[in-house]
């Protein structure tokens, strides 16, 4: 995969809750519950298209669709208790078990041309963000980056720790890329370049879990070459 420029921070000094659509938060949501769905359906249909599929296929088969569920229930136990409104500083994330979580919930699409290539540092520092909100937001990058490429290709998801308390998430494709045009506009709510699908929801949620955790978020693109998008994220302090 050919590497692309570090990209420049996007500023999350600008606050773009002003000018969100009101129903950008309900619109998230279903947005990614259709993506867990969508996933837990396809491993589902898989098994029942093959009626004599041996046990020790279908049963991680059933595992997976099971996390997908699982997850989608989370979601929603989550935005019910209006957990959003609890205190930042309360909340912890694990990046390595979400990157595992992200990995299974990928697995489990089944998909034989699409390769997760997951490096991750050891001993990440514990997040200081919604674990929740961060696989839905790696799940949204690497479905993304799934369809830049056609559903071939490989993924790339990279995890490190940096200076000064931060953590680096990057997720990498060498897909179709982006225009300078589009570029400008992959934060705005509902803006899309699909014609189908409720397009125009992940990258906006995206950026919004990164501002609200106090993160930075950047997207270096080209057509022809691929897309990274990059993350910053605080990690907890020590002895917290």
């Amino acid at each position: 995969m050919k590497p692309l420029p570090t990209p420049a921070p996007f500023d999350p000094g600008y606050d773009r809750s002003s000018d969100e659509p009101a129903s950008l938060a309900t619109a998230g949501i279903v947005h990614d519950l259709g993506n867990l769905i969508q996933i837990a359906s396809a491993a589902i249909n898989i098994v029942e298209r093959s009626p004599d599929m041996p046990a020790s296929h279908t049963g991680p088969m059933l595992q997976r669709a099971r996390a997908c569920l699982d997850h989608a229930g989370t979601i929603v136990r989550q935005n019910v208790r209006h957990l959003r409104d609890r205190a930042l500083a309360g909340l912890q994330c694990d990046a390595a078990a979400c990157l595992a979580d992200i990995a299974t919930l990928i697995g489990a699409m089944d998909e034989t041309g699409l390769i997760l290539d997951l490096d991750v540092a050891p001993d990440l520092p514990t997040l200081r963000c919604d674990p929740v909100g961060l696989r839905r937001a790696l799940l949204n990058l690497a479905l993304n980056a799934r369809d830049a490429m056609g559903g071939n290709g490989i993924v790339g998801i990279e995890a490190r720790a940096l200076a000064h308390g931060e953590v680096e998430l990057r997720v990498l494709d060498d897909g179709a890329g982006m225009s300078r045009e589009t570029l400008a506009r992959v934060f705005d709510p509902f803006f899309t370049t699909k014609t189908d699908g409720l397009g125009g929801i992940g990258l906006p949620m995206v950026e919004r879990f990164v501002r609200d955790a106090g993160g930075t978020i950047a997207i270096e693109s080209e057509p022809g070459i691929g897309t990274t998008v990059t993350l910053r994220l605080q990690a907890m302090e020590a002895g917290r």
